[in-house]
């Protein structure tokens, strides 16, 4: 199946494993919606419908950073704001029925800076990183912390691949909680598993096939 989805775009930088277009953006002293929404990006822009998937190997034009000049009086300091960054990364807590977990207590640690707070009454949190993170480890405390020890999981916050892509399937389904193997592409027992519990909690014919109506649903319901 991984051979159906193919590299796309034809700009000079090649997207490495691991990056997404924020960490592109961010390493170029670019906005990402000022590289994706370049004309030269249109036919990569068509095929991965969202700046936030990217297979490795899709090539993408970023121009270069032009330069812009500031008067200021001298004498005095100044303060210039890079925009995108630090970037800001949601994330939404559902227990297994769809409902929100909502006001609860989180750590997030990404790149070993503690970040903590506490989800929202839709069971989202927002936290301000750095573009450039990969990973990050998050912990929810279901009970008042003390009483219980937290959920756990490791997040990937690197390239998202596309919904044609084995990885890109077990990437949506670890976010939705069904599969907890490892990310390597294949579409063996643990995925199909997988794949057959979304298709049964999402109305679909209890089989495992990879179909378009399962890829079109997967996506629909990671919301990306």
């Amino acid at each position: 199946m991984a051979d159906d989805c193919v590299p796309a775009g034809s700009g000079e930088h090649v997207v490495k494993p691991g990056e997404s277009i924020v960490s592109i953006a961010a390493r170029s002293g670019l906005l990402p919606d000022t590289i994706w929404n370049d004309a030269a990006n249109d036919a990569l822009k068509q095929a991965r419908k969202s700046a936030e998937v990217l297979l490795p190997g899709d090539r993408l034009t970023v121009m270069a950073v032009r330069v812009k000049n500031e008067t200021g009086a001298t004498g005095k300091r100044h303060v210039f704001v890079r925009k995108g960054v630090p970037v800001k990364f949601t994330l939404i807590l559902l227990d297994p029925d769809g409902e929100p977990f909502a006001s609860k207590k989180y750590e997030l640690v990404v790149d070993g800076k503690k970040l903590t707070g506490t989800a929202d009454d839709q069971g989202k949190i927002e936290c301000d990183i750095d573009p450039r993170a990969k990973e990050g480890r998050l912990s929810v405390w279901l009970e008042e912390p003390g009483f219980t020890d937290p959920w756990e999981r490791d997040i990937s916050l690197a390239t998202l691949y596309p919904c044609d892509h084995v990885i890109g399937i077990q990437q949506r389904l670890t976010n939705l909680g069904l599969y907890y193997g490892e990310l390597d592409g294949e579409a063996g027992p643990a995925t199909l598993a997988a794949v057959t519990a979304f298709r049964v909690e999402n109305g679909l014919d209890a089989t495992g096939a990879i179909d378009q109506t399962f890829r079109d649903k997967l996506v629909e319901v990671h919301k990306i």
